[in-house]
């Protein structure tokens, strides 16, 4: 069904248009001549001719038939052979009734998968948001981290979905995780530094042995005392006096004989017994002492020197605070050492214990090592450029992804829920469009076993007769599937119809076509109907069958007893519009549920619309039954006469061409001569002015001819025109000459 028409740049339709929104199952449009009806029914027969109009289909578009000038020039040659309309026989009820059930399970299973399919899209929908939201994650990153990664990020740093894709990607590296310092580190050093291979640095492991050795010589700890087989070195030894007697034997040979301490005069062989004591050995070892002393001393030096040179270096990777806190440990045990040297120089016959720098060293050592790992890896970098830029990158996406590893997982959780469902929706519209057209092919062969155009030709010929039109009839050709006009004799029509006829008979052909087809296959296909001013050049007479054929379609269609959908009905006819919008509910109130009405008019040459929530069309002929219903019902009876004349001068003998004498003529003998009374009554009544007050009919003269008035339309076949103008209840069907359309 159409929900909305938007028609603009056509005929008299400007650039902004006009829109019919809220349409419903019947729509009823009152335009004068050239206030663009016909152009709306144009284009709703091929909207794709006219680009700058629009149809909004409630679900699928629908095939839509449209009665309007052109239709009939389409259809109709009175030299030529007319299409077949193909419906279902009537011979097999059972066929018809699982066609009908086949049918209606058809258009389940359209609505089950237009439902599917706005689901489709629903899902469609936040599956995009749920990637357009993870799109700008990633790019949230590349904002922040763009300057530093610059290179990384070339060839996706201007493209939001080639990034995002490149981030997805990255979740699946399994290169190590490193900090962002050694990867900017890096970084920079890589791409935007001079590379040059560096020499590694030399551990300070001689000078360490060498000091070990130094320090650890046995020479330090011993006691170097004289010789212990002289005399006197017993009393040496228990006195512990080995140093002093030493510091008086240095002084011995320039004091002429006398004691250095206390200028006494030595005693006879004394001098020899001290030259004994302190024999060679004993100036070996002092010797020794001196040299490794010396020793200690130059390893010391190298090795102060080393540290030096090396907190001197302006190697990026060298930790200078920690070697320096290491240098000042080492100065400081040094100090220690060379106290206790010079105590050990004062007293040799005493042990000392060299303070060990081996833990120092080694703590300097260890950082030297780093040093050169951090060396090393920089010439990798230097020796293997590319390798090492695509491992760096690598990381930098690794990286990135271990910061989007929040927004990763929630992204891939509500995309596999999406798709999965997405996946079982595509699979139901798969299963119920299979089920659809299995049926679809069931209903054609169902179809195929009872279609026909004769139950068509039998039924249009029945109406002609019914009507009237008896001079011409609806035959069938020798191409199976056609139609021709031909007189009684069996001649063709030619071009003997008048436009009347034509036209009648074109609206009665396009009337069968709704519950048919030109095509076999389509006969139960649904449509929409639109029908533009089916009474022009029609005789008044005609023009209350016409009317009552469309009564009969509006019915059928509210109450679903053919393939019709949605109606449309275009008129400049009041009488006309006034017919077919008849129904007896309305008349309590504004517009049924299931219609709309509107006018369409021609403002300086330009196309406008309006939709009313009542019936907008009012007549003097309505006007006239209203009157005539309150003064049935009042006490005052004058004005009576003059309704009742004027009623059936409008319809009878303007628009029904049916004279007096021809509804005379229709009464039996005793009942003519009453409703000649009438009629002389209410000419009567018509040209003489009566006053109320002096002069009142008899309320059941009144009634009396009342009476024969009602009668006047029953023997004219009009009764139901008469029940519905004076809103009693709806006539009994079988006294109103409907078209029984098949």
């Amino acid at each position: 069904m159409i929900k909305e028409i938007s028609i603009k740049k056509i005929a008299t339709y400007d650039s902004t248009g006009v829109v019919f929104s809220g349409l419903k199952k019947i729509n009823f449009f009152y335009g004068s001549n050239g206030s663009g009806k016909t152009s709306l029914s144009n284009a709703m027969k091929n909207i794709e001719n006219f680009p700058d109009c629009n149809i909004d289909w409630a679900s699928q578009p629908l095939k839509t038939l449209v009665y309007n000038q052109k239709f009939v020039e389409e259809n109709f040659h009175q030299d030529s052979n007319i299409k077949g309309i193909f419906t279902l026989g009537k011979e097999s009820t059972e066929i018809k009734n699982e066609i009908a059930e086949k049918k209606r399970l058809v258009d389940k299973l359209d609505e089950e998968i237009r439902r599917l399919r706005t689901n489709l899209s629903n899902k469609e929908e936040e599956y995009n948001a749920n990637e357009n939201e993870f799109i700008e994650d990633c790019w949230e990153l590349k904002r922040k981290y763009d300057n530093e990664f610059l290179q990384a990020f070339s060839g996706v740093r201007n493209n939001k979905i080639n990034f995002m894709n490149k981030c997805k990607q990255s979740h699946s590296l399994e290169n190590k995780l490193c900090d962002l310092e050694d990867l900017r580190a890096r970084s920079n050093k890589l791409f935007n530094g001079s590379l040059v291979k560096i020499q590694t640095l030399q551990s300070i492991k001689n000078e360490n042995d060498e000091l070990n050795v130094a320090c650890s010589s046995r020479i330090f700890q011993k006691q170097i005392v004289g010789k212990q087989e002289v005399d006197i070195a017993a009393l040496i030894s228990r006195l512990a006096i080995s140093d002093w007697v030493k510091r008086g034997y240095d002084h011995i040979h320039k004091s002429e004989g006398k004691c250095p301490f206390c200028q006494q005069s030595l005693p006879d062989g004394f001098l020899n017994k001290l030259e004994e004591y302190f024999n060679e050995t004993y100036e070996n070892e002092m010797r020794e002492l001196a040299n490794n002393v010396d020793q200690y001393m130059e390893t010391y030096s190298n090795l102060e020197t080393s540290i030096q040179d090396l907190l001197l270096n302006e190697l990026p990777y060298i930790d200078k605070e920690k070697i320096s806190q290491q240098f000042e440990l080492i100065r400081s045990k040094n100090e220690i050492n060379l106290e206790l040297i010079e105590q050990k120089r004062k007293e040799p016959s005493k042990g000392i214990v060299l303070v060990p720098f081996h833990e120092f060293i080694k703590n300097i050592n260890l950082e030297i090592e780093r040093i050169n790992q951090e060396i090393q890896a920089h010439n990798r970098l230097v020796d293997n450029r590319a390798q090492e830029e695509q491992l760096l990158k690598d990381e930098i996406w690794r990286f990135i992804a271990n910061e989007n590893l929040h927004n990763h997982e929630k992204y891939v959780r509500k995309e596999f829920s999406i798709k999965n469902a997405i996946t079982g929706i595509k699979d139901g519209i798969t299963s119920k469009t299979s089920e659809k057209n299995r049926l679809i092919s069931e209903i054609e062969g169902l179809e195929a076993q009872i279609t026909s155009v004769i139950p068509s030709v039998n039924e249009m010929n029945r109406l002609l007769k019914a009507y009237n039109f008896t001079n011409f009839k609806f035959a069938h050709t020798q191409n199976q599937g056609n139609y021709r006009l031909i007189r009684s004799t069996g001649e063709d029509v030619n071009q003997t119809l008048s436009e009347g006829e034509k036209t009648f008979v074109t609206f009665l052909y396009f009337m069968h076509l709704l519950n048919g087809s030109n095509n076999r296959d389509l006969i139960t296909e649904n449509k929409v109907i639109v029908i533009d001013d089916p009474i022009s050049s029609l005789d008044s007479n005609v023009l209350f069958i016409v009317s009552n054929l469309i009564l009969k379609l509006i019915d059928d269609i509210r109450n679903n007893r053919n393939n019709v959908v949605q109606l449309f009905v275009l008129t400049h006819n009041v009488y006309f519009h006034k017919e077919v919008t008849f129904h007896k509910k309305r008349s309590k109130g504004g517009k049924l549920h299931d219609e709309t009405f509107w006018i369409i008019r021609k403002v300086n040459n330009v196309t406008d619309a309006q939709s009313y929530d009542t019936n907008p069309i009012k007549t003097s002929y309505e006007l006239m039954w209203q009157e005539l219903r309150s003064a049935t019902q009042s006490s005052s009876s004058t004005t009576v006469q003059n309704l009742i004349r004027r009623i059936i001068e409008n319809y009878f003998k303007l628009f029904g061409n049916i004279s007096e004498d021809d509804i005379l003529n229709k009464f039996e003998e005793e009942e003519k001569v009453l409703c000649k009374s009438l009629l002389s009554w209410a000419n009567d009544g018509s040209h003489f002015a009566s006053d109320d007050i002096y002069i009142e009919h008899p309320l059941d003269t009144n009634a009396r001819y009342l009476n024969i008035f009602e009668k006047i339309f029953k023997v004219t076949n009009h009764h139901a025109h008469y029940k519905m103008m004076m809103g009693v209840e709806e006539a009994d069907q079988s006294e109103i000459p409907h078209a029984q359309v098949s």
